[in-house]
């Protein structure tokens, strides 16, 4: 997302394989991972050994003319290294030095092992889920990285006003939370008789059912307009009043299981659509790729060999950047170390003494 905003992204790798999302299946066509291809778009590669006091410094010396430095160690790693955020300061004042890490630099799990499931465990989105289970996508991990982006663009403003960088903890956990917002509600309003479970398939208006093809279809249909078109639109008005009584919802969501299996997913498409009823079919990973609106909106986006990368989703206007495509490992070592005024003997002997691949 930076790099389509403008910035000039360099990506630090260890000799050691580098990021390992480049061996991850699945693989392009050219055997390099596609993950790794999908969310690379844009970045430069170095190669720098950090366990060295010269890989180490040679850090310090490329934060020197760093706008923003994003790491993704655990807590206390980079302090290790000589490269925190107060050692880097020292170094650049004017440095913006994000931590995106697991749990957040403090808290009892800040040294804890995490992936995105254990995040969102703990945030409480899988427990409140009407059937805990995976989410089915990165809900800690992505919403990190807005996270992490709205701090990084937040302390660049400031640093405009004040001349100072600063420090950015971001914490995936952090990020996970928020999206459980409507559940936390419901929890410290227990007392209430209305709306409880009303995103996690506990009731009849806001749900996942399956049509009589097997393919599964959803309704969000939560505020009274959404829900009367829908029940006018079946012929179900006598299901408008009281929709989201507690005591309602297993009759409810009863009586729409057996409603949705009578038709096709594309004969409830053709009925339930125009009413403008928040209504959709549940399209697979391979389907939303071709959807027509994924596509208008420049979601993704495919090269010549096929392989599909991502686009940030942030739009602004006519406001365009050319991505450079993925690098092959250490590819812009030399000329990222010419740039900040390294010699070409300087570079043959970092690479000679393992410091730089």
């Amino acid at each position: 997302m930076l790099a389509e905003l403008g910035a000039e992204v360099i990506k630090v790798e260890s000799p050691d394989g580098g990021d390992y999302a480049r061996i991850m299946p699945p693989y392009t066509p050219s055997g390099s991972g596609a993950i790794f291809h999908a969310t690379n778009y844009g970045k430069r590669s170095i190669v720098i050994d950090l366990k060295k006091p010269e890989g180490a410094n040679l850090l310090r010396h490329l934060a020197k003319t760093a706008d923003v430095l994003v790491e993704g160690f655990r807590p206390g790693v980079m302090a290790r290294l000589g490269c925190d955020a107060p050692a880097l300061a020292q170094v650049n004042p004017r440095l913006v030095y994000c931590a995106l890490s697991g749990w957040g630099s403090s808290g009892p799990y800040v040294s804890k092992s995490g992936h995105d499931l254990n995040y969102a465990s703990i945030a409480g989105l899988i427990g409140t889920a009407n059937a805990p289970q995976p989410a089915g996508g990165q809900i800690a991990d992505i919403g990190g990285a807005y996270v992490a982006l709205s701090g990084i663009l937040a302390s660049l403003l400031r640093r405009e006003r004040t001349g100072a960088g600063g420090f950015v903890d971001s914490g995936l956990f952090d990020a996970a939370v928020p999206f459980n917002l409507i559940q936390f509600v419901e929890a410290a309003a227990a007392k209430s008789p209305i709306a409880q479970g009303a995103l996690t398939g506990k009731q009849a208006c806001y749900n996942v059912y399956m049509a009589s093809d097997g393919q599964a279809v959803a309704l969000a249909a939560l505020e009274p307009k959404f829900w009367e078109r829908f029940c006018l639109a079946v012929g179900r008005a006598d299901w408008i009043d009281g929709y989201l009584l507690v005591e309602r919802q297993p009759e409810l969501i009863a009586q729409l299981t057996s409603l949705f299996a009578e038709k096709t997913a594309a004969e409830w498409a053709a009925l339930l659509e125009p009413a403008d009823c928040c209504f959709v079919p549940v399209l697979s990973a391979e389907e939303a790729l071709h959807h027509p609106h994924l596509q208008a909106r420049g979601a993704l986006a495919f090269d010549d060999q096929g392989n599909v990368h991502l686009h940030s989703p942030i739009h602004l206007g006519d406001i365009t950047s050319e991505t450079l495509p993925p690098p092959e490992m250490g590819a812009d070592t030399d000329s990222v170390l010419q740039n900040i005024g390294y010699t070409e003997e300087a570079i043959a002997a970092l690479r000679l003494a393992g410091i730089i691949a």
